[in-house]
């Protein structure tokens, strides 16, 4: 399999000179599998220049978009798609829905093309477009095998996991650690209605994490949530969905991954501030045993093969 790297910006794009080398797009990549297959993860605006690439391909191949979340930097560049204006385009998309009792996926990019925010709606696309919700399962795109996993989100967001011929690549989506959120509260005494209520909190917060170890174990490629450095997520983001790259460098340790893209670049972070971000992880990586040249931050444009 080939990855490339289209989007890689967490919560809005941002252009400019000081994003210049990484990118401002937010989040897309591609994935290639040896059979041809076209597997697109999430359509940031880093879908746009992916959709152009795929427009001068003829024919344009049959698109799998898999949608880890709805939160609009993972949706907002679908509009500005270009194979969905061209006739005869087949694309699936597919990912999960939050509320899903009062929404379907394709109520929900319905919804951002209205009138009141695109000029051009849904019903207008050119492509066979079909969509599907997702949960935990797995299913297959040709030759690849795709396993979902519940990530912890603020919303409802699928990691991807995707396996061909022994080569498994692993994209998180928005994932934050699983955390004792009792344990938080400002008084220091035990409350034993917790434990009543929500059984042993500790121990289940123990299980979800080991369980995510276990989703990217053995990982050729662990494309990962790294919007945060180890203070600003300890001190102010808890909670906010996102991964800091302290935790990053424990999951790979712990499962065994043989190479990691840290992506979701926070908007605020320039190039040279994400140079700085690498540079303390490979340091921390060393000291962990763990190979520094084996993490590398996500840049548009860029490609790894598995």
């Amino acid at each position: 399999m080939k990855i490339k790297f289209w989007g890689v910006r967490g919560s809005i794009p941002v252009p400019g000179p000081s994003t210049v080398k990484y990118g401002g797009n937010t989040s897309c990549v591609e994935v290639s599998g040896d059979g041809g297959e076209c597997i697109v993860l999430d359509t940031g605006t880093g879908s746009r220049p992916l959709g152009l690439d795929l427009a001068r391909r003829k024919p344009i191949p049959a698109i799998h978009l898999f949608i880890s979340h709805t939160h609009w930097d993972h949706i907002q560049g679908f509009p500005f798609f270009i194979p969905c204006y061209v006739p005869g385009t087949q694309i699936q998309v597919r990912g999960p829905v939050h509320f899903t009792a009062s929404r379907t996926l394709q109520d929900i990019f319905e919804m951002q093309m209205k009138y009141e925010f695109f000029p051009i709606s849904n019903e207008q696309l050119a492509a066979k477009i079909t969509y599907e919700s997702l949960k935990e399962t797995e299913l297959s795109v040709g030759g690849v095998q795709i396993r979902t996993q519940f990530m912890n989100h603020p919303i409802l967001s699928l990691g991807y996991r995707l396996t061909q011929n022994g080569r498994s690549v692993v994209y998180t989506g928005d994932h934050e650690p699983y955390h004792n959120v009792f344990a938080e509260k400002k008084s220091a005494t035990p409350n034993a209605e917790d434990d009543l209520l929500f059984g042993d909190v500790g121990k289940t917060v123990e299980d979800a994490n080991a369980r995510f170890v276990e989703f990217i174990r053995g990982a050729n490629l662990l494309i990962i949530d790294c919007q945060y450095t180890p203070e600003e997520y300890r001190t102010s983001r808890r909670n906010w969905g996102h991964s800091s790259w302290d935790y990053c460098l424990k999951w790979m340790r712990e499962g065994g991954v043989e190479r990691m893209a840290l992506t979701h670049h926070d908007p605020m972070r320039s190039d040279d501030a994400l140079e700085a971000l690498l540079k303390d992880a490979r340091a921390a990586a060393v000291k962990e045993g763990l190979d520094p040249e084996r993490i590398v931050l996500a840049q548009e444009g860029s490609e790894i093969a598995i």
